[in-house]
C-alpha cells in the first residue's frame, strides 16, 4: 500500500511514478528517491500547464511560467514552492560530487510530492474535496501498513474543517442580523433623546407648589403697601 494510493484513479503513470519513489526510500536509495520525486513534480507541472508546455522546454522554464501565472491563489502559491522544493532537492541528488545516506531530505521530498499530488488530484484531476484532509502517513511508507495514529488526525483535521465552516456560517448570519438590530437601537435611543429634548425645551412648564403662590402674593401685597405708603401717605 502507498501513501500515493489516490493517484490511481487520477493518473495511474503518476501513481507508478511515487511509488517507485517510496519503495527507493524504503531501500534506503535516498538520493534515487528524490531524482524520482523531481521526475514526478515535473510530471505534475507537465499536466497543469497542459497545451501551454512545450515537449522541449526544460523544467526551469515550465517553472517559470506557471510562476509568472496572473494573481496566484494560496493553493496555487503552495503547488509551485512544493515543485521549485522538488526540481532543487532532485538536481541537487543528481549532479552532486559526493554520495548522501542521509534520509531527512529525501523524506521531505515525498511529503512535497505527496501534498502536490493532492492539490492536483483535487483541483485538477476531479478527486473528492475530502481528500485534502489526507496527512503523509511515515508507517506506511516503511512498512506498507496505515498508522491509527494518522487516521485519528485525519478524522480530526476533517472535523475541525467542519466546525471552521459552521462557525462561518454562524458569524456570517449574526453580521446579516447585527445591522439591522443596531439600527433599530440607534434610532429607539435617537427618538428617546429627542422626546426628553422637547419635554425639557418646548414641553409644558411645570407647575409651582401651593405654598409659592400664597408667598408670591403675600410678598407682591407687601411691596404694594409699602409703595402706597411712600407714595401716597405724605
Amino acid at each position: 500500500m502507498s501513501n500515493f494510493e489516490f493517484l490511481k484513479s487520477v493518473n495511474e503513470n503518476l501513481y507508478i511514478i511515487a511509488a517507485d519513489a517510496e519503495n527507493l526510500f524504503r531501500d534506503k536509495y535516498f538520493e534515487q528517491c528524490m531524482a524520482q520525486t523531481r521526475r514526478l513534480g515535473e510530471h505534475l507541472c507537465r499536466l497543469v500547464m497542459g497545451e501551454i508546455a512545450k515537449p522541449e522546454a526544460s523544467f526551469d522554464e515550465l517553472l517559470a511560467t506557471l510562476k509568472d501565472t496572473p494573481s496566484p491563489s494560496e493553493i496555487e502559491k503552495e503547488f509551485i514552492d512544493d515543485l521549485y522544493f522538488l526540481k532543487k532537492a532532485g538536481n541537487k541528488a543528481v549532479h552532486s560530487l559526493k554520495v548522501s545516506n542521509d534520509g531527512k531530505e529525501a523524506l521531505e521530498c515525498l511529503e512535497r510530492a505527496f501534498e502536490a499530488s493532492i492539490n492536483f488530484a483535487v483541483y485538477k484531476g476531479g478527486a473528492p474535496e475530502e481528500l485534502l484532509n489526507k496527512v503523509f502517513d511515515e508507517e506506511l511508507l516503511i512498512t506498507g501498513k496505515k498508522s491509527k495514529k494518522i487516521s485519528l488526525q485525519e478524522e480530526y483535521i476533517a472535523k475541525k474543517k467542519q466546525w471552521i465552516e459552521e462557525e462561518k456560517k454562524l458569524s456570517q448570519g449574526t453580521e446579516k442580523k447585527k445591522p439591522k438590530s443596531q439600527k433599530n437601537k440607534k434610532q429607539k435611543q435617537k427618538e428617546k433623546n429627542k422626546d426628553v429634548f422637547e419635554e425639557t425645551a418646548f414641553g409644558d412648564e411645570p407647575q409651582k407648589p401651593l405654598w409659592r403662590e400664597i408667598l408670591e402674593t403675600i410678598l407682591a401685597g407687601v411691596v404694594i403697601y409699602v409703595c402706597y405708603l411712600l407714595f401716597f401717605n405724605k
